[in-house]
């Protein structure tokens, strides 16, 4: 089963290993064929199972390859994808002697893993994994920034794209955004939205960050369960993967869906043609979430923020340009012409 898995989600890597003191189990997921060494973040979650975790790594660590494929050769610094996984409660169990003991594994494997921060992974925790090794990027204070303004950076110029084939016009003056999730992708793409004159509707489960940006931003706040029907130009899904159930979909009432969140769609293309039946647009997660792998790549091959973000914008207009021709000219969904390119690219390598 596991190869199975691994085979379906381009990895050929899978290294666990069990921390007695925490209860903690560490997952870490590899494409070193398509490139030699894997990039992607670490992130920390209390899943059902070990299983569950596992499988987890393992499509996330295909998403970062898609990313990496997406970035292309000339600036995706020799990486191909990873992700890392801390199977556990990171209110009870995440500790700075669990954090280094992590580091400890991701340094074993010699460079073939480069990682930073994910959900629950925090920059000061990464500080206490960069105790144990050298392969860590998004340090406070001497990274390039903050991977989710990256993210949300480039979630702002894929917004603009797909405007400007959808619509006529890259403005999003005057557009209804339905954000779901505020963490620090959301929350930082809420501010680029409501500089650039669109309006707003947001949601999370932490009611407390739901008051905290009504404060902030002039923002229409709905429940989590709302989010989804509200009528609105794009809706934005930035939490957590497989929330574009079919039950999900048919509530939506957007022309396109553009969102942070790796691994939305619960049931792969079939997802996405339940969209595409009702005339809704989905832009390929790992075509406009890529600011935080390029802001990585950039900080460990020695480049400035600008550079990365001046990348970041180029990559993503001239790949769903492409995305967007290829699909028109077959008369398919963005999706099945993205994923056709990243195979014909992979295969190339």
């Amino acid at each position: 089963m596991i190869d199975s898995l691994m085979k379906q989600n381009n990895c050929n890597e899978l290294v666990t290993r069990y921390d007695p003191k925490s209860g903690c189990t560490f997952v870490i997921a590899l494409n070193t064929i398509y490139q030699g060494r894997g990039n992607g973040g670490t992130r920390m979650k209390n899943y059902s199972s070990v299983d569950e975790g596992i499988k987890d790594a393992l499509r996330l660590a295909n998403a970062m390859t898609k990313k990496c494929v997406i970035i292309g050769k000339d600036d995706n610094g020799g990486f191909s994808g990873a992700k890392g996984v801390i199977i556990g409660d990171p209110t009870t169990q995440k500790t700075p002697e669990m954090l280094e003991n992590y580091g400890r594994l991701v340094q074993s494997l010699g460079g073939r893993f480069q990682t930073g921060c994910d959900m629950n992974i925090s920059p000061m925790d990464l500080t206490h994994i960069a105790k144990q090794t050298q392969y860590v990027d998004g340090l406070p204070s001497i990274g390039l920034g903050d991977g989710g303004a990256a993210t949300a950076y480039g979630l702002n110029v894929a917004m603009k794209t797909l405007c400007k084939h959808r619509y006529g016009s890259a403005s999003l003056r005057d557009r209804i955004v339905a954000v779901q999730g505020i963490g620090s992708v959301g929350s930082d793409l809420i501010r680029r939205l409501r500089k650039d004159g669109a309006n707003v509707i947001v949601t999370d489960i932490d009611s407390a960050k739901l008051e905290s940006i009504s404060k902030k931003q002039d923002v229409n706040v709905v429940s989590p369960r709302e989010i989804y029907g509200v009528k609105c130009d794009i809706f934005s899904p930035n939490a957590s993967g497989d929330i574009l159930t079919a039950e999900n979909i048919k509530k939506l009432n957007c022309d396109m869906v553009i969102g942070a969140a790796n691994n939305p769609l619960s049931k792969g293309l079939e997802s996405v043609k339940e969209m595409h039946e009702r005339g809704i647009i989905f832009a390929p997660d790992y075509i406009a979430n890529i600011g935080a792998q390029v802001l990585s790549i950039c900080e460990v091959g020695g480049k400035s923020f600008q550079h990365a973000m001046d990348r970041t914008k180029d990559i993503i207009q001239k790949r769903l340009d492409q995305v967007v021709l290829e699909a028109v000219k077959r008369g398919e969904t963005l999706y099945d012409a993205s994923e056709r390119i990243v195979n014909r690219e992979m295969s190339r390598s």
